[in-house]
C-alpha cells in the first residue's frame, strides 16, 4: 500500500528566528499557560460547588457531562481546523468561552445559585472544546521549523504542568470568595489568549488547507488517511492506549490506597505534588536529551513507567511516593517526545482531523476503564488492580517499541 506523501507547510516570508529567542511562540506559550492555570481554578471552583449543591451522584453527572458534547463535536472541530484559518477559529473559542464565563459569573453573583448554570456552563465549555481544540493543535506547527517541534512541545508540556501545580493552591483560595468570582477569573484569563493570538501571533508557516467538501466527505477523507498510511495509524493507536491504563490509577487508584491504608488526605496531595515535579523535571529533560528515534524511545520509557502504576499499589508510602515519581518522570519524557513526533509525523494537511480522533480516543476510551479498575479493586484488591493496569502498560508499550512502523521513526 502507498503511503501518501507529506507536503510540508510553506514557509511565508522571513524565516523564524532561533527557538530560544522567539518571543512570539514564548508569548503564546506564556499565555497558554496562564490560561490553564485559569482553567484549574475554573475546575476547583466546580468540583467544590458541585459536591455541595447536589448529591454525590448528581455531582459526579455535572463534573463529567462536559465530556459528552466535545466527544459529538470533536470530529467536526477537526474538519473545522483542516478547513479554516486557525487564529480565527482559537480566536472564536477563547471569546465564546469568555461570554460564557462571563454571563455566567453575572448570574451566579446575582443570587442564583442554581444546579442548571452549572449544567449549562459544562455543556458550552465541552461543545467550544470540542470545535477548537483540534484548531489549536496545529497552531505551533504553523509557527516553528520542523526540528523545533519537540522543544516547543516540551515548554508546552512544562508550563501546563507549572500550571496546573500552581493553579490548585489558587483555585481553593478563590472558592472561598464564591464560584462566580472563579469563573470570572478563568474568563480573563482567556480574554489574555485571544488578546496575543489578534496582536501578537502571527502563522509563519501556511498549512495545506483541506478542500471545501461536505463535511462527511471531509471525515471520509481523513479515515482514508489513516488508512493508507500505516505509520500514522500505528503511532495513533499507540497514543490513544496510554491514558486506558493510567487515568484509572491516577483518579481511583492512588485514592484506594492512601484511604485503605489509613494515611490521611495529606498523601494523596504530597503524591499529586510527586508526580507534578516528576513530569516536569521529565519534560525538561526531553527537551535537552532528543536526538533520532524518538518515538521508539519514548515506548521503551513508557513500558517503565508501567512498574511505576503497579508499586502505586503497594502498602507502603515510601512504594507510593517512588510510583508517582516514576510515573512523572517517564510520563515528563515521553510526553514531550511523542508530542513533537506526532507533529513531525502527521500531514499538515491532515493534522487537525488526526488530532481530533486521538481526542476522541481519550474521551471515549479512558472514562470507561476507571469503573472497570474500581471493579477489580473491589473484588481484588488495591494492589492487584494496580498490577493489572502497570503489566498492559509494559506490554502494550513494549509490542509499539518493537513494531516495525515505530521502531524505525527517526
Amino acid at each position: 500500500m502507498t503511503t501518501p506523501a507529506v507536503t510540508e507547510p510553506q514557509l511565508l516570508g522571513a524565516g523564524p528566528p532561533a527557538i530560544r529567542r522567539d518571543r512570539m511562540v514564548q508569548a503564546y506559550l506564556l499565555a497558554a499557560s496562564v490560561s490553564a492555570a485559569g482553567d484549574t481554578v475554573f475546575t476547583i471552583g466546580l468540583a467544590w460547588t458541585a459536591v455541595h449543591i447536589f448529591a454525590p451522584g448528581m455531582a459526579g453527572f455535572v463534573l463529567g457531562v462536559e465530556m459528552l458534547p466535545q466527544a459529538l463535536c470533536t470530529l467536526l472541530g477537526g474538519v473545522i481546523a483542516d478547513r479554516f484559518d486557525t487564529r480565527r477559529v482559537m480566536m472564536a473559542g477563547g471569546l465564546s468561552r469568555v461570554v460564557v464565563l462571563g454571563v455566567a459569573a453575572m448570574v451566579w453573583q446575582s443570587g442564583l445559585h442554581a444546579g442548571s448554570v452549572l449544567f449549562i456552563v459544562a455543556v458550552c465549555f465541552g461543545t467550544v472544546s470540542g470545535l477548537s481544540i483540534p484548531a489549536a493543535s496545529t497552531l505551533v506547527r504553523q509557527l516553528v521549523r520542523s526540528d523545533d517541534l519537540v522543544t516547543v512541545s516540551g515548554w508546552s508540556q512544562t508550563g501546563a504542568r507549572l500550571a496546573r501545580l500552581l493553579g490548585a493552591p489558587v483555585g481553593a483560595a478563590i472558592i472561598q470568595s464564591g464560584f462566580g468570582v472563579s469563573m470570572a477569573v478563568d474568563g480573563l484569563t482567556f480574554l489574555g489568549v485571544v488578546l496575543v493570538l489578534l496582536l501578537v501571533v502571527r502563522t509563519r508557516f501556511q498549512r495545506p488547507r483541506a478542500s471545501k467538501e461536505s463535511v462527511l466527505t471531509s471525515l471520509r477523507s481523513g479515515w482514508d488517511y489513516l488508512r493508507q498510511t500505516p505509520v500514522a495509524r500505528v503511532f495513533l493507536i499507540g497514543l490513544a492506549a496510554l491514558n486506558v491504563f493510567v487515568t484509572p490509577v491516577f483518579s481511583v487508584g492512588v485514592a484506594l490506597r492512601v484511604s485503605h491504608s489509613h494515611w490521611g488526605a495529606g498523601w494523596l496531595g504530597a503524591s499529586e505534588a510527586t508526580f507534578a515535579v516528576g513530569a516536569i523535571a521529565g519534560s525538561l529533560a526531553g527537551i535537552r536529551w532528543q536526538g533520532d528515534h524518538l518515538p521508539r524511545r519514548s515506548f521503551v520509557f513508557l513500558a517503565l513507567q508501567g512498574v511505576g502504576l503497579a508499586s502505586v499499589g503497594l502498602p507502603s508510602r515510601v512504594a507510593l511516593v517512588a510510583g508517582m515519581a516514576l510515573v512523572g518522570v517517564t510520563a515528563g519524557l515521553a510526553s514531550v517526545w511523542l508530542s513533537g513526533s506526532f507533529q513531525r509525523i502527521i500531514s499538515p494537511s491532515h493534522l487537525g482531523r488526526v488530532s481530533s480522533v486521538s481526542n476522541l480516543g481519550d474521551l471515549v476510551l479512558t472514562p470507561a476503564t476507571v469503573p472497570l479498575f474500581g471493579l477489580i479493586a473491589g473484588w481484588s484488591s488495591v494492589l492487584v488492580a494496580t498490577m493489572c493496569s502497570g503489566l498492559a502498560m509494559s506490554a502494550l508499550c513494549a509490542v509499539f517499541a518493537i513494531n516495525k512502523q515505530i521502531r524505525t521513526l527517526r
